[in-house]
């Protein structure tokens, strides 16, 4: 029998734990690109109902993973047919083999995104929203000085959202998930977190909040590129190093 993980990881009802560890599976390729599986293989071998098994093959079938065939079984399918913006296939594949080439993409897809929004982000330039952002920078600098990964990524994460959905652009926030996804990835527990550069970037962090309070779009872009651009060099190109 084959398990659903750690108790702490597992989505909630049998069906989502189900698709949780077959997608996983997927990514990290033990089920390989062009193999098949049957839906009694999977029953069998998770002992879990055909219900069960019919949702979970459903919901992977949806984001492109698979592909049932009449009389043939179900098929893995190539990553070209993924939905690779999806966050779960995102969280997936960050565990994977490809997770390096994964997040340089996802950086690619921030590269041109961030800055945007927050072009339009500092025509507003709102009080509440620049409140909002130093209260979250101020949050991540403290996790950096205990040095707690986990405040630390949670406050980043919330630095973010609230800088992309400032821009109030329906387009924009349809991306804001996949984008989260992408700092996820980023802070994966493969990647070392606290390095040379952490406090740097969040004096990088803080030019961005100051460019959005003067309303100035021209410097809240290239603040936001700036910061993007660094840490793009810091988990992809030459990693500074970790802090003695």
């Amino acid at each position: 029998m084959s398990s659903f993980g750690s108790p702490g990881a597992r989505p909630n009802g049998l069906h989502a734990q189900l698709m949780d560890a077959l997608g996983r599976r997927i990514a990290q390729g033990d089920l390989p690109v062009g193999s098949v599986i049957s839906p009694e293989q999977i029953g069998a071998e998770y002992e879990v109902s055909r219900s069960v098994v019919r949702e979970a093959l459903r919901a992977l079938e949806i984001l492109g993973m698979i592909r049932p065939r009449h009389k043939a079984g179900t098929t893995i399918q190539p990553q070209a047919t993924w939905a690779l913006l999806n966050p779960q296939v995102i969280a997936w594949r960050a565990d994977g083999p490809d997770a390096d080439a994964q997040l340089g993409e996802l950086m690619a897809l921030r590269e041109a995104v961030e800055p945007a929004a927050v072009k339009i982000t500092a025509v507003h330039g709102e009080a509440a929203l620049v409140t909002g952002l130093h209260q979250h920078l101020d949050w991540m600098r403290e996790a950096y000085g205990r040095r707690n990964r986990a405040t630390f990524v949670e406050a980043d994460t919330a630095f973010h959202r609230t800088m992309l959905e400032g821009a109030a652009n329906t387009v924009f926030s349809q991306l804001v998930q996949t984008l989260l996804a992408t700092l996820h990835a980023r802070y994966s527990d493969r990647r070392q977190l606290f390095t040379s550069d952490t406090a740097a970037s969040l004096d990088r962090h803080e030019r961005v909040i100051q460019a959005i309070a003067a309303r100035d779009p021209e410097a809240a872009a290239a603040a936001a590129l700036t910061l993007v651009r660094a840490t793009g060099v810091e988990v992809l190109g030459t990693t500074p190093s970790p802090e003695q």
